[in-house]
């Protein structure tokens, strides 16, 4: 299954009349949403249909029913901003709805800058963050085999960390 953010459209006139009339749309660059909306509301069986809502969507964040062109948009615009940057689209959908922002292309630099990695838990990325940044490469061994990693780990979840379960597994962001 792919992670391309989508949005089933459906036309409310014929949802309104008894019918489900819609199709997914693609988000990811590859379609030309407006004109596709236009022609999910041409072929509704309700003549001269002229709304739609979204009834489902998938990797869209918290995206609302009636959110709108626009809202799409951004979406698309954000989708392929991440591709070329090479920013994971699922991190960066949860952390979009983690914080409570809506899917936008500004929100690309934010989750570059502070996005620290995908791990099993905060212990293995306490051990990770411990070697890589040579934090206890000064302390003499016998000085260093009493850290308390598990302690750094959930003071750093406390003050400058925070964690979205995912999958059994968690995403890692620094507070920005």
């Amino acid at each position: 299954m792919s992670d391309n953010p989508r949005a089933y459209i459906a036309c409310l006139a014929a949802y309104n009349n008894g019918y489900l009339h819609g199709e997914w749309v693609e988000l990811d660059g590859t379609e030309d949403v407006p004109e596709r909306i236009q022609n999910i509301l041409k072929s509704s069986p309700i003549p001269e249909a002229e709304e739609w809502a979204i009834h489902d969507h998938e990797y869209c964040g918290s995206l609302g029913e009636y959110a709108g062109l626009q809202a799409l948009h951004d979406i698309e615009e954000a989708y392929t901003t991440c591709q070329k940057e090479h920013i994971e689209w699922e991190p960066f959908v949860l952390f979009c709805e983690h914080t409570g922002e809506s899917i936008h292309p500004a929100q690309c630099d934010r989750v570059n800058e502070t996005f620290a990695g995908c791990y099993d838990n905060l212990t293995e990325w306490a051990e990770n963050y411990i070697e890589e940044t040579g934090l206890l490469s000064d302390a003499p061994a016998t000085l260093a085999r009493y850290f308390n990693v598990e302690a750094f780990a959930r003071d750093m979840e406390l003050t400058d960390l925070f964690t979205i379960p995912h999958n059994g597994e968690i995403f890692v962001f620094w507070h920005s």
